[in-house]
């Protein structure tokens, strides 16, 4: 008697969870598990590599602010996958990776892409398990949803054998799912709260630090964020990706007087943020500020710096509960810090940061500055733009002149710092909000990591907005000389001077430019913008215009 495959019981648990698209490559075993997705309504995207699958996937869980679903084929499939979990791990993603293997009544006998992709997947997930029977798997996949979102998000894989997926399975059989229902969120402790409330009003120069991890607070979180800091009067300053939580024009702004503001705070409160290298670890912090860190995982409370007050909780709990002790004591505060020594010193500061760049955002120099292509960016992006940044140079540029006005609207390489992440992390961002623009900003090694995903762009209909800050390699001539030597026989760090990557776009049939000019930039933007398909902008950029000045020695200091 026949009954429901495996591979269709993948594509209807996905569908119980709320999946609308999975990232994926044409494959063994799953072929079949793509054409049931396909056939229900769950979209199958076909991408050119894994790692793009699970970028893709990554963005477009972090975007639509859910649990993001990449697919691949067996051994080689999987491990491609393996840096986008990794990323996914250390940047605190939800994602599920389903990879196919080997039948299990061929384990062990050399059978075709064998491999034990669960002890790979292991160290870099929350949970990593093999499907051992088709009637299972809508258990295992509501399982997963659960383990990548609950506590702090991350990565799960989930091993599809090849039998498993063919098996099939009378009704009456299948392991029924538990309801899907959102994780539990918890609440901060009342004295804790209560304690970091009396701290932020008796301060003289709080500050507030603000993570990504904002983004799964709920939606209610992202205007009890801003309302505690016009509240309060406190300067902020956000991590990467914690950028556009609150409008980055937003007067409490410190980020460009960022080491100033962090080493002058008395009180500063890290919400929703690891304080990592991003962060100097803790350390640029005064030694007798006091410190209020709220986190969902209670073991990263303390685990760099001591704390005055931790908070363990979802911080959109916690951002309510702050809230509330606060209501009715902060009636004149904001104004009163408004003009406090502190608050002039940082205004002195970002103004005269802001003077010092200002020049450099108009340059017409040539070959074109960094600077210069990030201001037009800036000004052709609409307010509402998703905007992902990928390379070095490129991303510490984009830092300084890239700005992010709403929720979710800047991805950058994440907390390893992974370049590649730009391309397909656009092609996810636009899948999770169609309506949106979105503007894929990376320097040309960056771009070569998945730049062929810019197909898969334009197969999908997707009118994202790729440019290139073509400085021809890594390096530029004057350091890469410094490195290997002037008689060194390679170029290493620096590409072939003539490439051309808009001629790749052009090659699929995508919008393509070349600009050589600064004043050619905007207009191009424009022409892109008004295009309606997949379009890339190739920018030919000074290849000796290091944004950060480094020096040879600076450069070996960091690893290279």
């Amino acid at each position: 008697m026949s009954g429901t495959a495996g591979s269709m019981l993948v594509a209807r648990a996905l569908q119980d969870q709320g999946a609308d698209a999975i990232f994926t490559i044409v494959a063994g075993p799953v072929t079949n598990v793509i054409g049931a997705c396909g056939e229900i309504g769950v979209r199958p995207i076909g991408v050119r590599h894994e790692q793009g699958a699970s970028f893709m996937a990554i963005a477009h869980g972090y975007v639509a602010g859910k649990v993001g679903v990449a697919m691949t084929g067996s051994g080689p499939g999987v491990t491609n996958a393996i840096t986008g979990v990794h990323v996914a791990w250390d940047s605190g993603y939800p994602l599920l990776v389903l990879g196919g293997s080997a039948a299990l009544h061929q384990r062990g006998r050399m059978t075709f892409q064998e491999a034990d992709s669960v002890a790979m997947m292991q160290p870099i997930t929350k949970w990593a398990i093999q499907a051992d029977s088709a009637e299972r798997i809508p258990e295992l996949i509501a399982m997963g949803y659960h383990k990548a979102l609950s506590g702090r998000p991350g990565p799960v894989y989930i091993d599809l054998p090849l039998d498993v997926l063919r098996e099939e399975v009378e009704d009456i059989e299948i392991r029924r799912a538990i309801s899907s229902t959102p994780p539990a969120r918890a609440h901060g402790d009342p004295a804790l709260i209560e304690q970091a409330a009396e701290l932020l009003l008796n301060a003289e120069r709080p500050l507030l630090i603000v993570g990504k991890g904002v983004r799964w607070g709920g939606e209610e979180a992202f205007g009890d964020l801003q309302q505690l800091v016009d509240d309060l009067g406190v300067p902020f300053l956000s991590s990467p990706m914690g950028r556009g939580f609150i409008p980055d024009d937003h007067p409490l702004n410190v980020a460009a007087a960022r080491s100033q503001a962090m080493r002058g705070a008395d009180v500063v409160v890290v919400l929703a943020a690891r304080l990592n290298w991003m962060f100097q670890m803790g350390q640029g912090f005064a030694p007798d500020a006091k410190l209020i860190q709220v986190d969902i995982d209670a073991e990263e409370i303390g685990l760099q710096k001591d704390v005055d007050v931790g908070i363990a909780g979802d911080v959109g709990r916690v951002l309510r509960q702050l809230g509330e002790a606060l209501e009715g004591r902060t009636e004149g505060l904001a104004e009163q810090r408004a003009e406090s020594p502190w608050r002039h010193e940082l205004r002195e500061t970002l103004a005269r940061n802001a003077e010092r760049l200002a020049p450099l955002l108009v340059s017409d120099k040539m070959p074109i500055s960094h600077y210069r292509l990030m201001n037009e960016i800036r000004n052709a992006a609409p307010r509402d733009a998703i905007i992902t940044v990928d390379g070095e140079i490129t991303m510490a540029t984009a830092r300084q002149v890239l700005q992010s006005f709403g929720p979710a609207t800047r991805l950058n390489s994440g907390t390893n710092a992974c370049i590649g992440t730009g391309v397909p992390f656009a092609i996810g961002a636009q899948l999770a909000r169609p309506e949106a623009t979105v503007i894929s900003v990376n320097g040309d090694s960056a771009f070569g990591f998945n730049g062929m995903e810019i197909e898969t762009a334009l197969r999908h209909n997707l009118p994202v907005i790729f440019i290139v800050d073509n400085n021809q390699g890594i390096l530029g001539s004057t350091l890469e000389q410094g490195l290997f030597g002037d008689d060194y026989p390679e170029r290493v760090g620096m590409y072939v001077p003539e490439a051309r990557y808009d001629k790749v776009m052009d090659a699929f049939g995508g919008h393509a430019e070349h600009v050589e000019r600064p004043e050619e930039i905007g207009p191009a933007l424009q022409r892109a913008l008004a295009a309606g398909r997949a379009a890339l902008i190739d920018v030919a950029i000074d290849p000796e215009e290091r944004q950060m000045g480094r020096t040879v020695s600076q450069l070996r200091d960091m690893g290279y």
